[in-house]
């Protein structure tokens, strides 16, 4: 399938240090999808509500939660030291348009104060709907007739909090209308989570730095392309990921995204025949990904395998650009990637990068994986194989990172698992086009992206993986669709820094697995401890199963694994 593409927007961008101090960020229209429905002129509101949303999608042309009499309620959040806890909250205006602004109290409690944040949420197209998705830096907006206006509310607990009930108060105002307020109520438990750069959890989420470049009108590997990518790719390894994305050939997924996924490393063939390797942009990535942003477990390398099987070359008798094909089974493919995987090799050796290297490899047949295997062991003994395949196969057992779709992780639970865990292999689970539910797409009801992550923690698994953090649209702020796939599947995060609902729902399940595992570790501290923790185990393993993953109860699920998880805290404390 081909698609329409302007990558090379980007390689055509020059700025100077002048250019350069435009709000980078905003090179692009402030968009909400809901813009076309505000009249020029701005009436007056004549009334303003506020009340929570829960986790449910706001969308235009539904009344929820506005549907029903609204009673006066407080947002109720817990979280342990060192945690964040939001919500959504909604406001209306009744039947005018109106510039409306919202803003908060920090949460206090006999003098202590802990600071807040609130945020407009925008609405882009997605399927079909119009549904609020992108968090905003904002706090005022221009708010449309018959549009429930999205809220969210963010604190980020201090790890030296002090533990009890917090209150604070946000407020919503327009022109016209009195202000109307919303308590909040914060319950900080006496458990504290550790910083992200500590968390154990497994997460790969795919990075396309090309993406960041075209949207932002920036020269690739440029000091402007790494100062935009910096707050972005610091969001993700604030949500604990581990793996940097590399690609060692020209579109290893045969144009699958609407930008192009350029090789990191350049292949010339000189005029003597020999193929050179120029690392440089490779080097600039990895650097700037493990010492900058501090992402530092795995360097994944995308692939031996491209879906073409082909490899893009210069050729410098020509001048030219070029192909040549690189079939497992036939003798070309040794040709090609042996000389290759032996001086690669050589290269992460020098840069102290050679242990952390996996030759990445998606969706690939037994018998190329196992061609592949064995060039990786002759020539470069040091890398190891990361997969994602959908079912797993006889190679589980060899793969060093294994991730099959949601619907066949079953299949490496058990003494597998046990068996992987003690050899120290990793062993996560993916959702991608399929299962549909439940999923992280921008319609995906936000809990979906909160189970994701309990059901990991239930099941033992290292941890999980999204093939795309941020492999944008056109205009990823207008429009999350793209091709034939399901809206908003090619990324979790938009242009500026802007999170998600769906990110900060998935960053929600990461810290419920965090506190997971920290609980499983105090087994050892007794007899009576290692019984709770059991109890613990199979409670949360009948709730998190492959069988139950297609319903819709996924909010329900997330609420009775907190309970589960705040009751085996509390035995735990009344052990000492």
């Amino acid at each position: 399938m081909t698609f329409s593409r302007h990558a090379l927007l980007c390689l055509c961008a020059s700025f100077t240090a002048g250019a350069w101090a435009v709000d980078t960020a905003e090179r692009h229209p402030i968009y909400d999808a809901t813009t076309p429905r505000i009249p020029i002129i701005q009436p007056k509101a004549t009334k303003l509500a506020i009340t929570t949303a829960s986790d449910k999608r706001l969308t235009v042309g539904s009344a929820y939660p506005f549907h029903q009499e609204i009673t006066p309620e407080a947002m109720k959040l817990q979280g342990w030291r060192g945690e964040r806890c939001s919500g959504q909250l909604a406001i209306s205006t009744e039947y005018n348009s109106a510039r409306i602004s919202v803003r908060c109290t920090p949460l206090s409690q006999n003098g202590e104060e802990i600071p807040a944040s609130v945020r407009m949420i925008r609405y882009v197209e997605a399927g079909g709907t119009i549904t609020a998705d992108v968090i905003s830096s904002e706090d005022t907006c221009n708010h449309a007739v018959g549009v429930h206006r999205a809220v969210w509310y963010e604190v980020n607990i201090p790890q030296d909090a002090k533990p009890g009930r917090y209150t604070g108060i946000v407020t919503a105002s327009a022109p016209g209308c009195k202000p109307v307020e919303q308590q909040v109520e914060l319950e900080v438990i006496d458990a504290e989570l550790p910083a992200p750069k500590d968390w154990k959890i497994h997460l790969d989420l795919w990075q396309h730095p090309q993406a960041v470049a075209r949207w932002h009108d920036v020269e690739m590997w440029s000091k402007p392309h790494f100062a935009i990518m910096r707050p972005l790719m610091k969001r993700l390894a604030e949500a604990g990921q581990k793996c940097i994305t590399c690609t060692i050939l020209d579109e290893a997924w045969n144009g699958q995204t609407y930008d192009w996924f350029p090789s990191m490393v350049r292949w010339v063939r000189g005029k003597d025949g020999v193929m050179r390797y120029d690392y440089s942009g490779l080097d600039a990535w990895i650097h700037f990904m493990h010492d900058d942003i501090g992402i530092r477990e795995q360097i994944s390398c995308y692939s031996m395998l491209p879906w073409h099987l082909k490899v893009k070359y210069f050729d410098e008798s020509t001048g030219k650009w070029a192909e040549m094909k690189a079939e497992p089974g036939e003798p070309s493919f040794e040709q090609v990637w042996a000389p290759f995987l032996r001086d690669f090799h050589r290269h992460m050796q020098e840069k102290g990068w050679a242990e952390k290297t996996c030759v990445a490899i998606d969706e690939r047949p037994d018998e190329m994986v196992r061609e592949a295997m064995r060039l990786v062991r002759e020539n470069a003994p040091s890398f190891r194989i990361a997969s994602a395949v959908d079912k797993p196969s006889e190679l589980t057992r060899e793969v060093y990172n294994i991730s099959p779709v949601l619907t066949h992780a079953g299949s490496t639970m058990g003494a597998l698992l046990r068996e992987r865990k003690a050899a120290g292999k990793k062993t996560t689970f993916y959702v991608c086009m399929q299962p549909l539910v439940p999923n992280t797409y921008t319609t995906s009801a936000p809990a979906e992206a909160t189970w994701l992550g309990l059901f990991a923690a239930a099941n033992h698994l290292d941890g999980f993986l999204r093939w795309a953090y941020n492999s944008w649209t056109k205009n990823p702020l207008q429009n999350t669709d793209f091709g034939s796939w399901t809206t908003g599947d090619c990324f979790l995060v938009y242009p500026g820094n802007r999170t998600s609902i769906r990110f900060e729902r998935l960053r929600d399940g990461i810290e419920e697995f965090e506190k997971i595992n920290l609980l499983r570790s105090r087994a050892s501290e007794s007899p009576e401890a290692a019984a709770i923790i059991d109890s613990m185990n199979v409670r949360l393993a009948a709730i998190f199963t492959v069988e139950r993953s297609s319903r819709r109860s996924h909010a329900q699920d997330v609420q009775m694994a907190r309970d589960i998880v705040s009751e085996t805290l509390q035995s735990l404390e009344a052990l000492k």
